[in-house]
């Protein structure tokens, strides 16, 4: 079963008192059931138009999780985990000897263990050190345009011509290598004006490479990006409808790749899952290069360097959240949530453009 069979299952039930008990459940099966998101630095080797790091003032300074906190958070949570994201918002290559925080992940984490990436900073004898070691079930590349100028418009720093190197050295490895681990290639693409069109040629583009799957996601902005504004799709609607249509429409005869879009403009149906049902604060965390851990909408919640994770698992704080949400107080805590689908509620432009969305840690 893959990450995306999970959440479709998950999505298929609607009832919060019911989802938690089938992860309680898991739990006293010693099943692995959270879904972990981890940063080892607050660092990028790019500054992308519509990313906080962007902005003046935007760069913190720099912090690294060593590795042997990020052995110690292994032990602990790692074993309880079907889910493992090597990256939250940051560039997860920019950690020194990265690969070596991959081989502790792999070692305790026998879940679907993944990283996202703008790919310019991995090296051919990474990649087939993943492969040949099987250190990785999906590497996610975020690439928001299809040409040299686009892709260069918005990567600010980037150099598209280097990345088609990569995927194409992704592509060679997968072919060579003999990998336990069927290494699953996703491509992240943020939705606005000035690539939209591009996706046209994303079949030739996928097959070439051998994209398993393309997510393409809205771009969502804070108001420190009013400069950007007109490149959200909320205002060319008509735009973004025909040519999402075009691209769920033109896949190729035997194409096996997995397209993930938002809803359609002109899409009347509900949402796939609402803040009443979500469970995240029951399995979801994000822990970053501080040692910060962060619960979905509720900032942070403790830190696994000062206290340890068990702690964190146990404390008042999480408590009371769970208890209130199963007593239906979802919109006292999570009336500003925008991680679960209800975040496309399309038809409102709150769902593209918030006063407070930037990286933060509390």
């Amino acid at each position: 079963m893959n990450r995306y069979l999970y959440r479709s299952i998950y999505n298929k039930i609607k009832s919060r008192a019911l989802r938690v008990v089938a992860i309680k459940i898991y739990g006293a099966l010693k099943q692995p059931y959270y879904r972990i998101s981890v940063d080892t630095n607050n660092l990028c080797n790019l500054k992308c138009v519509m990313c906080s790091l962007s902005l003046p003032g935007g760069k913190s300074s720099s912090q690294i999780m060593s590795l042997t906190q990020f052995e110690s958070l292994a032990k602990e949570v790692f074993p309880k985990t079907r889910i493992l994201d090597l990256s939250c918002g940051f560039e997860p290559f920019m950690t020194k000897n990265f690969i070596d925080y991959i081989r502790v992940a792999r070692k305790f984490c026998q879940g679907h263990i993944a990283i996202c990436t703008n790919g310019l900073l991995i090296k051919e004898s990474t990649i087939d050190r993943i492969l040949n070691e099987n250190l990785l079930d999906e590497i996610t590349i975020s690439i928001d345009g299809l040409s040299p100028e686009t892709y260069n418009s918005i990567r600010i720093n980037g150099n598209f011509r280097d990345l088609l190197q990569v995927l194409e050295a992704l592509k060679e490895a997968k072919t060579k290598i003999k990998s336990n681990r069927k290494l699953f290639l996703r491509l992240n693409y943020t939705l606005m004006r000035r690539n939209i069109e591009e996706l046209i040629g994303i079949h030739d583009f996928a097959s070439k490479y051998s994209i398993d799957c393309l997510q393409l996601r809205h771009m969502r902005l804070t108001s420190e990006f009013t400069h950007l504004f007109s490149e959200s799709l909320y205002f060319h609607q008509e735009l973004s409808d025909r040519i999402l249509k075009i691209v769920c429409k033109d896949k190729r005869p035997g194409s096996k790749i997995t397209i993930m879009t938002p809803p359609l403009f002109s899409d009347t149906k509900g949402v796939l899952t609402t803040k009443n049902s979500c469970v995240y604060p029951w399995f979801n965390f994000s822990i970053f290069s501080d040692g910060s851990v962060k619960l979905c909408n509720f900032g942070k919640i403790g830190n696994f360097i000062d206290s340890g994770f068990k702690s964190i698992e146990a404390s008042a704080r999480l408590k009371e959240i769970r208890q209130g949400l199963l007593q239906g107080k979802y919109k006292k805590y999570c009336h500003d949530c925008h991680r679960i689908t209800d975040v496309m509620d399309v038809h409102d432009v709150s769902s593209f453009i918030q006063g407070d969305l930037g990286l933060r840690y509390d």
